[in-house]
């Protein structure tokens, strides 16, 4: 189920696998990729959801202050929220695989990180998870 979709993002629910899927495609301004975080912030908050994957595939590169700011201040929301997987389809732009790779050295000892280059991986990896003892 589609739950937000902009030019550079698109969020979807798969609600048997607790998933929000994030599809990021091209450029997006500093303002649009946090709007865009802070929308599966809510999602975070209003679903119940432990796992994400964010498909930056088609991502062109986010400035090391957005990721900073993701790693810092949104994933411990979602965290807080249910969070406890997360699988980041690799982006081709070489740029844009340092962002993630940032973001995944500030954030990986909050919960688990993988990366995959194909969605349907991605997704049979998570559809193998299930909440921690303590998750909601």
């Amino acid at each position: 189920m589609i739950l937000y979709q902009q030019s550079y993002l698109t969020i979807e629910y798969e609600e048997n696998l607790q998933c929000l899927i994030q599809h990021w495609k091209g450029f997006a301004t500093s303002e649009q990729f946090r709007d865009g975080i802070n929308q599966s912030i809510t999602y975070f908050t209003e679903k119940k959801i432990n796992k994400l994957i964010s498909n930056t595939k088609e991502l062109a590169v986010i400035k090391k202050e957005d990721t900073d700011w993701v790693a810092a201040y949104a994933t411990p929301i979602m965290v807080q929220h249910g969070l406890q997987y997360m699988a980041f389809i690799v982006p081709t732009n070489i740029f844009t695989q340092v962002s993630v790779s940032n973001f995944k050295s500030k954030a990986e000892d909050m919960l688990q990180i993988q990366y995959f280059n194909d969605l349907h991986i991605a997704i049979h990896w998570l559809s193998n998870t299930n909440f921690k003892d303590g998750g909601l």
